[in-house]
């Protein structure tokens, strides 16, 4: 097929080639009138311009995350996704900058942090309070949440299957003849957590095996220093926790009691972050590749820049990493 150029749609129209070009570029020197009748013609013949490959180069970005999700030692999710994403805008000479969301007036302080940078995009991690979903469904701005999605509001969304990756961690422990197993996480703090419940508990049911209360820690542990009264008295063969640094802390709850992983206690979790290398033993996690969610996370951003759609939901795959904290029972 021969190649469509500004040339042609020129002569065709009987038009310079530097008209063509303002029409296409929306640039001024042309009425609306002739704008309109060129990029009418030019979509007719199937005309692909250079614009989806420049306007994506020198933007600057907002990556907005609660605080204690990035520079707490033990919350290893959002960083490596902030450094991968990062690099993706380096690739077209763009600039990404962090900001924390406030405890305190969220939005008005995004606000002002916006009309500060001027940023091309926003990149917003992890849940947010109602008030700032509602403020960024009415925002000019492209915005992709990581690691997160609402049907309810119109916006991009990055996100795991939280639901169904639990379903899978926990028949990973039923697979190796577990059937007391429990489930570490405070369901009502975010829906990541309590999609990963009821994940839990629909594997439970789908195996035929009871759940027993007694065996839900509801508590988010990675915030617990007191640790000495979160076990029950009757101890599971398993637990499911809801996230890495909540494993960490069950490690240590579980050996203030005496008991061993996995010899007495497996323990299973989600994030798949460097943490689970540096435990002993070393954590079994599920979660997705960190670069692989700045990739799609920067493609979405690109795609709402060039307006190829209002709102979208790409799941990520997560990976299942089998490592020495589950013991197979008879």
């Amino acid at each position: 097929m021969q190649k469509i150029t500004l040339e042609k749609i020129a002569a065709d129209m009987g038009v310079s080639k530097v008209a063509v070009y303002k029409a296409l570029n929306d640039k001024k020197g042309v009425s609306d009138a002739l704008r309109e009748k060129i990029k009418i013609y030019a979509d007719s013949l199937g005309y692909v311009g250079k614009s989806s490959e420049t306007d994506i180069k020198n933007k600057k970005y907002l990556f907005f995350v609660n605080q204690d999700f990035f520079l707490t030692p033990s919350e290893q999710f959002y960083s490596p996704i902030s450094y991968f994403l990062s690099a993706e805008c380096t690739k077209t000479n763009s600039f990404l900058q962090i900001a924390f969301l406030e405890n305190t007036n969220t939005v008005e302080k995004m606000k002002e942090v916006i009309n500060t940078f001027v940023p091309n995009g926003l990149f917003v991690a992890g849940q947010t309070k109602p008030e700032v979903l509602k403020y960024l469904s009415s925002c000019r701005l492209p915005i992709v949440y990581i690691d997160y999605y609402s049907p309810i509001y119109n916006l991009h969304y990055i996100y795991v299957d939280n639901y169904n990756s639990s379903y899978m961690l926990t028949k990973y422990l039923i697979d190796n003849g577990h059937k007391k197993i429990g489930f570490v996480g405070n369901v009502s703090v975010t829906s990541s957590i309590a999609d990963r419940f009821f994940g839990y508990r629909k594997a439970l049911c789908e195996y035929g095996i009871k759940f027993d209360p007694v065996w839900h820690i509801d508590d988010n542990l990675e915030k617990n220093n007191n640790l000495s009264d979160v076990l029950p008295e009757s101890i599971p063969t398993a637990y499911v926790c809801h996230c890495d640094a909540a494993a960490q802390k069950l490690y240590t709850a579980l050996s203030l009691k005496g008991l061993k992983i996995p010899d007495d206690v497996s323990v299973v979790s989600f994030d798949d972050t460097p943490l689970c290398d540096n435990l002993f033993p070393a954590l079994t996690s599920i979660g997705p590749k960190k670069d692989v969610f700045a990739k799609k996370a920067f493609n979405t951003m690109i795609d709402a820049l060039n307006e190829k759609s209002k709102c979208s939901a790409v799941p990520i795959k997560a990976v299942l990493t089998k490592r020495d904290s589950v013991k197979e029972l008879d």
